[in-house]
């Protein structure tokens, strides 16, 4: 004969022991019912103190981003005032517009220089600046085509410069380890490259070629294209 635990019954055994033997197989088994009841509790509780947790630091990063953009936004409107009423930049023909009425976005027109291959062209350059702006800078782009060594015409990346000092500032924020480096100054930068070609860093093999062995006709290339692209008219 067995019990219901699986042990054998001895035939001969006292009743009353088997009734107490059988109880206090019931309390161990309510017992261990009851911790595992508690440590499910526990868990439990683990659980949604980890979950207020993760919410708390999510709001907390809300906040943050929140206030960085805050932070970020002041900041631009603040330059784009500046930069509006700059009497340096406006010297070089620079002059300001908001893309889609949006701060993290410009559009700087600026008149080709004199005595350049690129002399009363229209420019139009597309700045957009990063949400944790200034710990990282803005990015340049050309938006009409120049004929330019350090300007890229693919179309996958049409318009970028490649100019050491807004690559540097685009991803550290810094140029020179310095963070005095804004937006007037990389616009002088690129106002400079309207008077030189880096044959260092072209875009364009070809082009560079043309540059070196004919120069009258690379300067020929860029004032056509400059009527063609940038017409004032």
């Amino acid at each position: 004969m067995m019990m219901n635990n699986g042990m054998c019954m001895n035939p001969n055994m006292n009743p009353n022991m088997m009734n107490m033997m059988n109880m206090n197989m019931m309390m161990n088994n309510m017992q261990n019912m009851q911790n595992v009841n508690n440590m499910n509790a526990m868990n439990a509780m683990n659980m949604n103190n980890m979950n207020n947790m993760n919410m708390m630091k999510n709001n907390m990063n809300n906040n943050m981003g929140m206030n960085q953009m805050n932070s970020t936004l002041t900041r631009l409107k603040k330059e784009y005032e500046l930069c509006s009423a700059d009497n340096e930049l406006s010297l070089i023909g620079c002059s300001f517009a908001l893309i889609d009425n949006n701060y993290y976005k410009w559009k700087v027109t600026i008149i080709g220089p004199k005595g350049t291959p690129y002399e009363n062209g229209l420019f139009f350059i597309q700045i957009i600046f990063p949400e944790d702006y200034p710990k990282s800078g803005a990015e340049f782009r050309f938006l009409n085509h120049i004929y330019h060594l350090n300007v890229d015409l693919r179309k996958e990346s049409f318009g970028h410069i490649c100019l050491t000092s807004l690559n540097e500032w685009r991803t550290t924020g810094k140029v020179d380890g310095k963070t005095c480096y804004g937006v007037k100054q990389a616009l002088f930068d690129i106002f400079y490259l309207f008077f030189t070609q880096g044959v260092d860093s072209p875009y364009s093999d070809e082009m560079k070629a043309l540059y070196q062995q004919d120069k009258n006709k690379f300067e020929e290339n860029a004032r056509e294209w400059t009527k063609k692209y940038a017409n004032m008219g």
